[in-house]
């Protein structure tokens, strides 16, 4: 069980964070605050919080994936950039668009991520349930008959909550390894650099 923090803590999603923070830190002359870098990882990996309901519901409604309530980019983008714009004018009126634009491109990150497998990512989703995949730089409709053959054969392995979650993260290979290396070189240089 020890293994899935460690594949959060060097996932991908992390390394976007500390990406993503550096980048509009420095686009906005911002110093060093970790207030901000929490919430530019938490950001990346805000999405991934639809897999609390889907380990509670996922027998009862024979659910096959954790992409039920934060996989939706065409509800949950404009929803996180009003959320975030709204308590970063109570919060901190002073950093307004430095807030919305870290946290809305931290989601956005992410869905940019999960939409580089080979299954693809529904974009149009809650409104249609197309899949896309990017070949070339050109987005391509994944077949229906390869996504329902994907929903089929989860749909017949019966596993524990841990091994749902577990069976969701891909052991860190070096490749994720290095990013998240070059992630952290970036905040650290950024820090430094004050």
């Amino acid at each position: 069980m020890l293994s899935i923090p460690v594949r959060i803590l060097f996932g991908v999603d992390m390394a976007l964070g500390c990406f993503n923070y550096v980048a509009w830190s420095w686009f906005a002359g911002q110093r060093f605050s970790a207030l901000f870098l929490f919430l530019s990882i938490f950001s990346t990996h805000f999405p991934d919080a639809d897999m609390i309901p889907y380990l509670f519901l996922r027998r009862r409604y024979r659910l096959v994936s954790h992409w039920v309530v934060g996989h939706h980019p065409l509800l949950l983008l404009p929803f996180v950039a009003v959320a975030s714009f709204v308590a970063a004018k109570i919060l901190m009126p002073d950093r307004v668009s430095y807030t919305v634009a870290l946290i809305t491109s931290g989601v956005l990150l992410h869905f940019l991520h999960d939409g580089a497998s080979s299954l693809g990512f529904p974009w149009l989703s809650p409104f249609s349930q197309a899949r896309f995949r990017f070949r070339s730089g050109k987005p391509i409709v994944v077949p229906q008959a390869e996504t329902e053959q994907w929903m089929s054969y989860w749909k017949t392995r019966e596993r524990s909550a841990a091994d749902e979650i577990a069976g969701r993260t891909a052991p860190v290979t070096i490749a994720q390894f290095l990013f998240w290396g070059a992630g952290v070189l970036a905040l650290i240089v950024f820090v430094i650099d004050l």
